[in-house]
């Protein structure tokens, strides 16, 4: 029952967080929207990983903590061919199986991603001008474009055609764009959007997910650099650009239609009781798979102890009693 619930949790989860999560108050909610989009992964995630095990392991084995897991799964495989130990390996099969999916999505993405931008940097680097200073890389370039490549430092590309494009004000604008990226690690939060949806590729809600953070993200680096250079440069600086952003990188020019739009009539300031409910929000989507578990457990285990420490029924000292008495 408890696996049931879980599973129906997850989806439940997986069709209402599509919808729920494109609306357009999300563009006035960027940061806690990113923070919506991956606790309804991690959500689901968990759920269906939970409903996986407990097919296996009971949550009264599992209250009884590592030793109560372990012999649940000792007692699975050696009694596998009977009806319920095998439902209780194909459980402990298929949770395997999605926690070795999900691990090696998650790596995948990391190191081909991490690989691309160590080649990419590797090729413009002989065609980087010396006098740019630190502040970015200046490339000769006929297409304008301006990017960062994250990683440990993190480089902004800014292309010649770019600097002749731009004026003074706009590259200003775009720079703090790109050093947004890199100082909030938006890389890091759209490599596990990618990571799931290449793990889920059949789920909608994974595609959905990696669409959107993409977006979002882009909106929290505009946020930043508006602060400073004011939504007129930063959406002039956008229209500019027009998209021009290599697969790996973040770039200012991303979205361009959407974030112009948003720079030039914000949206109104959200209220904080929607900020209050995104966050309740994200809260019950990351403590609810495990609640459902922990009180399955504990309603077991309370019922156990209750019926091993229950009094004798009326009816046995009455009986006991001499015929006299």
């Amino acid at each position: 029952m408890t696996s049931l619930v879980l599973l129906a949790w997850a989806a439940a989860v997986a069709v209402l967080a599509r919808p729920a999560l494109t609306g357009r108050w999300t563009t006035s909610l960027p940061r806690l929207t990113v923070g919506l989009w991956l606790g309804a992964e991690l959500s689901v995630t968990v759920a269906v990983l939970t409903a996986g095990l407990l097919v296996a392991v009971p949550p009264a084995a599992l209250a009884a903590g590592l030793e109560g897991i372990v012999a649940a799964c000792t007692r699975a495989l050696a009694g596998l061919g009977a009806p319920n130990e095998t439902l209780a390996v194909i459980g402990l099969l298929a949770t395997a199986a999605l926690v070795a999916r999900l691990l090696i999505s998650l790596i995948v993405t990391f190191i081909r991603a991490r690989r691309w931008r160590r080649r990419h940097l590797a090729a413009l680097l002989p065609l980087a001008r010396q006098d740019a200073g630190d502040e970015w890389t200046l490339v000769d370039h006929a297409t304008a474009a301006v990017y960062c490549l994250p990683g440990r430092p993190g480089n902004v590309i800014v292309t010649s055609a770019a600097i002749d494009t731009l004026t003074a004000d706009e590259l200003a604008a775009v720079l703090g764009h790109e050093r947004a990226h890199l100082r909030g690690r938006h890389h890091l939060l759209v490599a596990l959007a990618v990571a799931f949806h290449r793990a889920l590729p059949g789920l909608p809600m994974a595609a959905a997910a990696e669409t959107e953070i993409r977006r979002l993200v882009e909106h929290l680096a505009d946020d930043r650099a508006s602060k400073r250079h004011g939504r007129q440069a930063v959406a002039t600086a956008i229209v500019r650009l027009a998209d021009r952003t290599p697969q790996h990188a973040l770039g200012a020019a991303a979205g361009a239609v959407d974030r112009v739009r948003r720079m030039l009539a914000p949206p109104a300031r959200p209220r904080i009781l929607h900020r209050l409910v995104a966050v309740s929000a994200i809260g019950l989507l990351m403590t609810g798979p495990p609640a459902v578990a922990v009180a399955s457990a504990g309603l077991l285990v309370q019922g156990a102890s209750c019926s091993a420490g229950s009094p004798p029924s009326a009816a046995g000292p009455a009986a006991a009693r001499p015929a006299g008495g």
